[in-house]
């Protein structure tokens, strides 16, 4: 299952596709893009990577862990406004699914 949610932070868009597994418990593949600022740049590719396979029940507390041990710095937007995007591009896969 694909998933797309997106959510208008301060200053920027950020932009969440998602590919959930058949049993819709677990993220396989996460792809972040947008118009927002995030220091260091390449910290986003770690992110993406580090989600790969994560559960779903456990994405919040992985992504404030990853933010934070990646020394993430975000101008304009918060870890809260990733979240929203995420949780809008699973809703949005498992309604997919439905469909």
């Amino acid at each position: 299952m694909k998933g797309f949610g997106e959510t208008k932070a301060k200053k920027g868009l950020i932009k969440v596709t998602v590919e959930i597994d058949e049993n819709g418990k677990t993220i396989r593949e996460a792809r972040i893009t947008g118009d927002f600022f995030m220091y260091p740049e390449e910290a986003l590719w770690s992110i993406e990577e580090k989600l790969s396979n994560t559960e779903i029940s456990e994405l919040e507390m992985k992504v404030r862990k990853i933010f934070d041990e990646l020394h993430v710095t975000l101008v304009g937007s918060t870890v809260e406004d990733f979240l929203e995007a995420f949780r809008n591009a699973i809703e949005n896969a498992e309604k997919g699914e439905r469909d």
